[in-house]
């Protein structure tokens, strides 16, 4: 667990070098002392599916075997070359995959793995997919979900990064919502300040992935948006309704004072999952509320 987290927040780190300093992403895990306890050894996954374990640390080296994906990791040593593929950078890891040791490019292994919560046999494993750069010299880099069992694949989806770094990532169960067995959530960041800008929302659901939404806050001098879900399980949930609330200010400057007026408005709107999609109630009324705050700010 604690190899997980950590890899985690080199993921964002590494995604920020990546970013502004215009550099292909790079993926970086610890290894295992020697001496380190059988017990006390920490494990890492597969990401991809079918990846050759190699007698050195090349692409061209002899091939021993091949993995699946998910099959667990224990990362001993770490190569001095790295090799960067798909803009994706990093070095090589020599592993022990059961009973065989040899080597596996990190770009390979995921950066966060998790379990489904309506099917134990069903894992998930995430990291990057893909990096690019553009005609300005701006680095678009892409995200890989891919679901397993029994070694085998299940479904795989890819993300943008949405101009936010996918900081944090989660299974929320399916929150009380008919024909979803789990909900990722994954926690996006502004790389300029690292503060909470949205959160994407994928849908597990027999066997396939569904990238229902994309709830990202815009801030502007003239006014602010967020929006978030309320799920049927949570404190104000309703039964089979997923209900969106909106909350927009509007920051308007006084002439007199030159003090300025936030004006917010609040607004609710209701859908219902198909087992596809999200689809908006159209018996369901549109509640708003607009608002004056009192509380005026220089």
């Amino acid at each position: 667990m604690k190899n997980l987290k950590k890899s985690a927040l080199m993921l964002c780190l590494i995604a920020f070098s990546g970013i502004f300093g215009q550099t292909a992403p790079e993926v970086h895990f610890e290894t295992m002392d020697p001496a380190t306890p059988l017990e006390e050894l920490s494990h890492e996954y597969l990401m991809a599916h079918k990846v050759f374990l190699r007698e050195k640390p090349s692409l061209k080296a002899k091939k021993l075997t091949l993995l699946n994906i998910g099959t667990q990791l224990v990362l001993w040593e770490k190569s001095q070359n790295s090799d960067e593929i798909n803009g994706i950078k990093s070095n090589w890891y020599r592993v022990n995959a059961g009973d065989q040791t040899g080597w596996v490019w990190g770009g390979m292994i995921a950066q966060k793995a998790f379990g489904s919560e309506a099917d134990y046999r069903v894992k998930f494993v995430y990291g990057y997919e893909s990096s690019t750069t553009d005609e300005l010299g701006m680095v678009e880099t892409k995200y890989q979900l891919r679901a397993f069992k029994n070694g085998f694949q299940l479904d795989k989806i890819v993300l943008d990064s949405l101009h936010a770094i996918p900081a944090n990532i989660e299974n929320i169960g399916n929150k009380g919502i008919f024909n979803v067995e789990d909900i990722i959530a994954l926690g996006l960041e502004d790389p300029r300040s690292g503060s909470e800008v949205g959160t994407s929302y994928v849908f597990w659901n027999n066997g396939k992935f569904t990238n229902v939404a994309n709830l990202i806050d815009y801030y502007d001098v003239a006014y602010t948006k967020t929006e978030s879900f309320v799920f049927p399980s949570d404190m104000e949930g309703i039964r089979s309704t997923v209900a969106l609330k909106t909350v927009i200010t509007n920051h308007e400057v006084s002439p007199e004072n030159g003090m300025v007026r936030n004006t917010p408005s609040y607004t609710t709107s209701f859908y219902t999952w198909n087992g596809y999609k999200l689809s908006k109630k159209e018996d369901a009324p549109l509640i708003s509320n607009d608002v004056v705050a009192n509380n005026l700010h220089r």
